[in-house]
């Protein structure tokens, strides 16, 4: 996996004529390496819908044997802590460090998120607002 690469989590709705296509990576995750987020970007945009640049991130770390099962224990730890209501991330950063015997990796990961909708707080406000009863 190169860095700056696309993660999709598997069953994200997207706008009707847009696919991304990809190969399942991990659990739930799809790797979509051939596009980078701003590809991405302009392509949804295209379509009407939005991609949000987040400032959230997650990281992880890995230990393995060899580098790419270092890095494969960090993605998925990284990809384990970022925010569940977010439907993509980008590999930001990894970092290989090689000891005696084994490997550690540390990736950096930031969320990103695709909808129809403009506004994450509008969507939030929507799901999550309680109206108080009428009054008698």
């Amino acid at each position: 996996m190169k860095a700056c690469s696309l993660l999709l989590r598997s069953g994200t709705l997207l706008p009707g004529a847009f696919s991304l296509p990809g190969r399942p990576i991990y659990d739930g995750w799809v790797s979509i390496d051939s596009e980078n987020a701003q590809d991405v970007d302009i392509k949804v945009r295209a379509q009407g819908w939005h991609f949000m640049w987040l400032t959230l991130t997650s990281s992880g770390v890995g230990v393995g044997l060899t580098p790419e099962v270092a890095i494969k224990k960090a993605m998925r730890s990284g990809l384990d802590h970022l925010n569940s209501r977010f439907n993509t991330a980008e590999l930001m950063n990894v970092v290989l460090k090689k000891y005696p015997g084994f490997h550690v990796a540390h990736v950096k990961l930031a969320s990103r998120h695709v909808q129809e909708c403009a506004s994450l707080g509008l969507v939030d406000e929507a799901a999550f607002r309680h109206f108080p009863a009428a009054a008698s």
